[in-house]
């Protein structure tokens, strides 16, 4: 990715929108260009906060693992999203891992360097807040999700959000690209692969989506928006 287009992928970026070209040109001055290979672990839960990455190609997961060792998958992070912006702020320790699931090119922004800039720049320290209770809110979501509900509904919700980064007014027949593996699905969701199987084929045997390898094709948003909503598969 040339410079230019490094340029646009700040722009696009919630965290750096709205910056002039003087505050885009202060903001790739404190960035380091990092490369890691598939598999490589950033940072472990845990360790100590120092910096937050922005994505420019690749893709890496952000997951926790609970006492008994079980995965869960906070989210898949791609190229123009951020990772690690709270721990910026919320202290000493990332509260989460990060791994390669490919290999991938980020920017490294150092942690005082980075919030120097934000005491000189009231955009950029306006956008972290908007982002980070953004961030808050889905995260809460994910918890009463996970606390409240059956794994149909979870997996209904996730393909509605799925489908709005589609189309904004999601309709019957849309194709959803699943960008991750089923391993992957089910640690996003809070269960193991056996289980989102099992929810996959009941879901399209009651004709709400149809499976053709890697694309689900909603059958019925209607149906998909009941069970997010509690209505048992």
């Amino acid at each position: 990715m040339g410079l230019n287009n490094i340029t646009e992928l700040l722009k696009r970026n919630p965290l750096f929108c709205g910056l002039d070209e003087d505050g885009l040109q202060k903001v790739k001055g404190i960035a380091a260009h990092h490369s890691f290979k598939k598999g490589h672990i950033l940072f472990s839960q845990g360790d100590g906060s120092h910096g937050l990455y922005l994505v420019i190609n690749g893709k890496i997961k952000i997951f926790r693992l609970s006492p008994n060792g079980q995965e869960y998958v906070m989210r898949i992070v791609g190229p123009g999203e951020t990772i690690a912006e709270a721990a910026v702020f919320s202290g000493k320790t990332y509260p989460a891992s990060a791994e390669a699931l490919e290999d991938s090119r980020l920017y490294y922004f150092n942690k005082p360097e980075f919030l120097s800039l934000l005491r000189e720049s009231p955009q950029l320290a306006l956008n972290m807040m908007t982002g980070l209770s953004l961030l808050l809110r889905e995260l809460a979501q994910q918890v009463e999700d996970l606390s409240l509900k059956e794994v149909s509904a979870r997996l209904a919700r996730f393909l509605i959000e799925e489908s709005r980064k589609i189309s904004p007014i999601p309709v019957d027949g849309l194709k959803i690209p699943l960008e991750m593996k089923k391993n992957l699905l089910a640690g996003r969701l809070g269960t193991i692969g056996e289980t989102l199987s099992r929810t996959l084929s009941k879901m399209k045997q009651k004709e709400i989506i149809d499976i053709h390898k890697d694309i689900i094709i909603i059958r019925s948003f209607q149906a998909l928006k009941e069970i997010a909503e509690g209505l048992k598969l």
